[in-house]
Order: C-alpha cells, then structure tokens, then sequence
C-alpha cells in the first residue's frame, strides 16, 4: 500500500501516450501491454511526476470532477497508483 502522507509517484519515461478522443493509451515496450485511461485516471498519470503526493492529488481530482458527496476520492486515488505501480508504470523507490 501506498503512504499517502510521503508518496510523490514517478511515471517511468519510457512509457508512450497516445489521446483517442476522451481516453488516454499508455503503452510500455516492456511487457508490451496496453492501459487505456478514463479523464480521471490520465488526471492522476499526469499527477506521476514526483512532485505530487496523494493529498495534492485529491485537491487536483476535486477542481476538475464533481465529486459526490461522501465519496472516498482518496482511496480511488491511491488504489488507481497502485494499479499503476503493478504494472510497471512507476518508477520504484530505492
């Protein structure tokens, strides 16, 4: 699980992005997968630059989406990290 009070996520650079309309394609050469992002998922693959952690994040999530009340955007966030970390798309801490 991701610390969300020390976490700045770091995209790999060898990972291609490619706009199809509303989606995002991130392809890695390595493991020659695909992940197609939603607007929300690409907001947070942006986020990946090592500059952001988990609760910078979430301010930037609630200025661009409306959110429902109540909602646990947090949580979202992390778990969306997460899956991009065990894909290989993040760098890893030494």
């Amino acid at each position: 699980m991701i610390d969300a009070q020390t976490a700045k996520p770091l995209r790999k650079s060898d990972v291609l992005v490619k706009e199809l309309g509303e989606q995002t394609v991130l392809y890695r050469a390595e493991g020659q997968a695909i992940h197609v992002l939603n607007p929300t998922a690409r907001l947070i693959w942006d986020l990946c630059d090592g500059q952001h952690d988990l609760e910078g994040m979430e301010q930037a999530v609630h200025s661009s989406f409306a959110i429902a009340e109540g909602h646990d955007v947090c949580a979202d966030i992390q778990r969306i990290v997460e899956e991009f970390s065990s894909k290989g798309l993040l760098e890893e801490k030494p």
